[in-house]
């Protein structure tokens, strides 16, 4: 019943987020799984999912310009009235293009890397990865020796849970991704500190997420090699070890990582708050 409850939840406020962004906003222009290319003057907002948006010189969106899935390419001229928001792609805005509000891209869920406008090196990239890869070490190491039974527990109940956790944890990133793109119009007074706020409370989650999933990996990994208990700290810095290893593997690493994130969302809702109905054992046990 909790779960469920939750589950309704989050949906409602996605609906009531997005319903509440488009509520004032004149039709606009959506595509889905086809490329779209804008150069003319659009009244309202440029929804794409699962492709490219180019805007042309000639663009004039009244809204927000959004890609989910895809990049968005401004020319210069083109002009965007209020956010340029770009999630699994870049946002490359040429000089001269305009854009009103703020310009907002996700390369990728894990890493939360902005890839606006400009090209990275391959070597800061994996600077970045290294620096990221190893905050994360950190925090899940230090949240199990914090809370050693709340995360045991989960580390046990991980399992049970099944599919149920990364769908949950899709259910969290669109809730939280809605709410990122409200917070946005709220205007200097609200916006920075409501998005500050998102940012901590994402990484909060997913880092208690991460240290349960990472425990339940370390546990299968170290109860092959040690037949004695050893540390929740030791069973999550060996998880995490490996699950940061996926990332860097060439071609899907970076896909396996967002993967990993998601699950990860949805351990921190399922294991931490919904597990009530799951058998009662002692979860100090390794």
């Amino acid at each position: 019943m909790a779960r469920r409850r939750l589950s309704l939840g989050f949906a409602f406020l996605l609906v009531s987020l997005v319903m509440a962004g488009s509520a004032t906003a004149e039709p606009g222009r959506n595509s889905v799984l086809a490329d779209l290319r804008i150069d003319e003057p659009i009244e309202g907002d440029v929804v794409v999912f699962g492709a490219d948006l180019e805007l042309g010189p000639n663009a004039r969106v009244s809204g927000d310009a959004v890609a989910v899935g895809g990049s968005v390419r401004m020319a210069p001229g083109a002009e965007v009235g209020h956010h340029l928001v770009a999630v699994f792609g870049r946002a490359d805005v040429a000089p001269g293009a305009t854009v009103g509000g703020r310009v907002l891209a996700l390369a990728s869920v894990a890493s939360l890397a902005p890839s606006v406008a400009g090209n990275r090196s391959a070597s800061l990239d994996l600077a970045l990865r290294l620096l990221t890869s190893g905050g994360w070490l950190l925090v899940t190491t230090f949240l199990a020796f914090l809370f050693p039974t709340r995360m045991r527990y989960g580390i046990w109940a991980l399992p049970a849970l099944g599919l149920r956790v990364p769908v949950l944890g899709v259910m969290v990133w669109l809730t939280w991704f809605a709410a990122l793109v409200a917070v946005l119009g709220l205007g200097p007074g609200l916006g920075p500190a409501l998005v500050a706020a998102l940012w901590v409370l994402f990484f909060a989650a997913k880092a208690a997420g991460l240290t349960v999933v990472g425990g339940w990996l370390g546990a299968a990994v170290l109860r092959r090699w040690v037949h004695h208990p050893v540390p929740i700290t030791l069973e999550v810095f060996v998880g995490i070890l490996a699950l940061l290893a996926l990332r860097f593997l060439p071609v899907v690493g970076s896909t396996l990582w967002t993967f990993i994130s998601l699950a990860s969302l949805g351990a921190c809702v399922a294991v931490l708050t919904l597990a009530t109905d799951v058998p009662q054992v002692d979860p100090s046990r390794p």
